[in-house]
């Protein structure tokens, strides 16, 4: 038997009971095996309980957090969006476009029955309101214009912008009443007619109209007197006639006779 007791480490030869090698520090002793616990027996009774462990440190609640890890943000959003946002402008451009163009297409509209110059006065007179929307002389000439070709809705439309801007306007309070009129409403037509008498009780255009009006409804003795104070008020010499033959066409209705004219007229 030999002496000397060989590290399994570093070879080397060390004496025999050396609990570590000498030269490399390798222990040389295994540890001794414990030895087996006796099986337990059962109690006789039941265990008293634990007492309680004293309280640890706070817990940290950050750490009990789950984790989620960073994700990286898809591509695919950022390009949708911009995507999107090409989209949208391009939308908007076409929108832009085609409401000039329906403004162009609008301004350049022939007006029915228009002669080639009141066209042109309708063009210039849309580029001033362009310009200025409050332009009321503007207003009243296309009213006007309008209103000559017989286009009535439009000249409506004109007649009441440029009245509700400067109420005083009788002679386009009388053109807008018959343009309703012409479009078969009576009773709008006779509020604008008994508008413009108010700002001037002598208008001899309101007064006939007005005379039109009643006759139109069966009220023959209410036109004759309309038609009466119109030929009382001065009217332009190229009413005379109509005036003096729709009062007889009412007299010839009603056996009545109109008052003489002052001044024999």
């Amino acid at each position: 038997m030999s002496e000397t007791l060989r590290c399994p480490d570093c070879g080397r030869d060390n004496p025999v009971g050396a609990e570590s090698c000498a030269h490399c520090g390798f222990p040389l002793r295994e540890p001794a095996a414990a030895a087996p616990a006796p099986p337990a027996e059962a109690p006789a009774t039941a265990p008293e309980p634990a007492a309680p462990s004293p309280p640890g440190p706070p817990i940290d609640r950050a750490l009990l957090r789950p984790f989620r890890p960073r994700r990286p943000r898809p591509q695919g959003s950022t390009v949708a969006l911009q995507l999107w946002l090409v989209f949208a402008t391009f939308m908007a451009l076409v929108v832009i476009g085609i409401a000039f163009k329906a403004n162009v297409e609008r301004a350049s509209q022939p007006i029915e029955g228009s002669s080639a110059a009141q066209l042109a006065e309708a063009e210039a007179l849309r580029t001033r309101l362009e310009k200025d929307s409050t332009d009321v002389e503007a207003r009243v000439r296309l009213g006007d214009i309008f209103y000559d070709t017989g286009n009535w809705p439009d000249a409506i439309v004109q007649y009441r912008a440029a009245v509700r801007m400067d109420s005083s306007l009788g002679n386009a309070l009388v053109d807008l009443g018959v343009a309703y009129y012409n479009l078969g409403s009576a009773t709008e037509a006779e509020r604008n007619f008994l508008l413009a008498l108010k700002r001037d009780p002598h208008h001899p255009v309101a007064l006939f109209n007005l005379g039109i009006v009643s006759e139109g409804r069966g009220e023959p003795k209410a036109a004759l007197e309309y038609f009466h104070r119109a030929l009382q008020s001065n009217p332009p010499e190229n009413m005379r006639e109509p005036l003096l033959e729709a009062m007889a066409r009412v007299q010839k209705k009603t056996g009545a006779a109109a008052p003489p004219l002052p001044d024999g007229r």
